[in-house]
C-alpha cells in the first residue's frame, strides 16, 4: 500500500493548517506568494518573517511554495504579460531560495476561449524552459492544471520540455471539476504519470472548486490513490489541499496511508 506519511504537506490556507502539521508530522505549502501583490519588495521582509514563523508554529522545516497565479499567463500573446509573469515568479523564486525551498508549484496559466490548445503547448514550454534556463540543479517547478479540461495539452507540452526539473503538479481537485465528458481521474494519471511530481488531493462534486475533503465528493479517493501506486514513480510529493484538512488526515491515517 502507498505510503505518504515522510512525503506530505498541507496547505496554509486551510483551516487549522499548522495545527494540523505538527500534530501528523507533515510540511508545508506555503500559499502566501498566490496573490502577486504579497511579493512586492516592500512586503518581502514581512512576507519572510510571517512564512518562517508558521514553520516553527508547525514543527517543521519541510516546505513546498505555490507560486503566483493571479493574472500569470505563461503563453500570453501580449510579450509585456509574458515579461510580468517571468518576473512575478523570479520574485517567488528569490522567496524559495531565502526559505531554503527547493520546489515551487506554478500554474499554467491556460485560459479556454483565449489561447488555442497548440498554441499553449508551444508558448509555454518555451517560457518554462527559459525560466529555469539560469536556476541551479537543485530547484524544481511543478505545473499545475488548472481550468484544462483533459490532460493531453500537458503531455504535449512535458514531450516538448527537456528539462527534468521541470516536472507536473496533478490538482485532483481540478480535473475533476475541469474535465470533458469521457475522461477520468484515472486517464489524468495515467496520461500525465511519466512526468508526475506533485498531487494536490481534494474532492468536489465534479462541478465546483470547492475543496471538500476527502469523503466529500464524486471522486473515490482510496481508488485514486491505488492508481497513484500502479502507475506513477519516482519520489512523488502530496499536498492536501481541502479545507478541513483535520479531516482528510484523519481518512488517510484510518486507511493506513500515514
Amino acid at each position: 500500500m502507498l505510503n505518504i506519511k515522510d512525503n506530505l504537506y498541507i496547505a496554509t490556507f486551510e483551516d487549522n493548517a499548522l495545527e494540523t502539521a505538527r500534530l501528523y508530522g507533515c510540511g508545508l505549502e506555503f500559499n502566501h506568494t498566490c496573490i502577486s501583490e504579497a511579493l512586492d519588495s516592500s512586503n518581502r521582509n514581512n512576507l519572510l518573517t510571517e512564512m518562517r514563523k508558521d514553520l516553527e508554529t508547525a514543527g517543521t522545516s519541510r516546505a513546498l511554495v505555490h507560486g503566483p497565479f493571479t493574472e500569470i499567463c505563461p503563453a500570453a500573446i501580449d510579450y509585456r504579460a509574458r515579461r510580468m509573469a517571468a518576473d512575478r515568479l523570479e520574485e517567488a523564486y528569490e522567496v524559495c531560495r531565502a526559505l531554503g525551498v527547493s520546489r515551487m508549484i506554478v500554474h499554467n496559466g491556460w485560459m479556454p476561449f483565449i489561447y488555442f490548445k497548440e498554441w499553449q503547448v508551444e508558448k509555454g514550454a518555451m517560457f518554462w524552459e527559459a525560466f529555469m534556463a539560469d536556476k541551479p540543479v537543485d530547484f524544481n517547478i511543478c505545473i499545475e492544471n488548472v481550468l484544462e479540461d483533459e490532460p493531453f495539452m500537458l503531455a504535449d507540452m512535458m514531450s516538448r520540455i527537456k528539462d527534468s526539473r521541470i516536472g507536473i503538479c496533478l490538482d485532483t481537485g481540478h480535473a475533476n471539476a475541469m474535465t470533458s465528458a469521457g475522461v477520468s481521474i484515472d486517464d489524468w494519471v495515467r496520461v500525465l504519470s511519466p512526468y508526475i511530481r506533485h498531487f494536490h488531493l481534494h474532492n468536489n462534486d465534479g462541478y465546483s472548486d470547492s475543496h471538500s475533503s476527502f469523503d466529500e465528493g464524486t471522486i473515490d479517493m482510496k481508488h485514486l490513490l491505488d492508481t497513484i501506486e500502479k502507475n506513477c514513480r519516482g519520489n512523488l510529493t502530496f499536498t492536501v489541499e481541502a479545507r478541513q484538512c483535520a479531516e482528510c488526515l484523519a481518512w488517510l491515517k484510518k486507511h493506513k496511508y500515514i
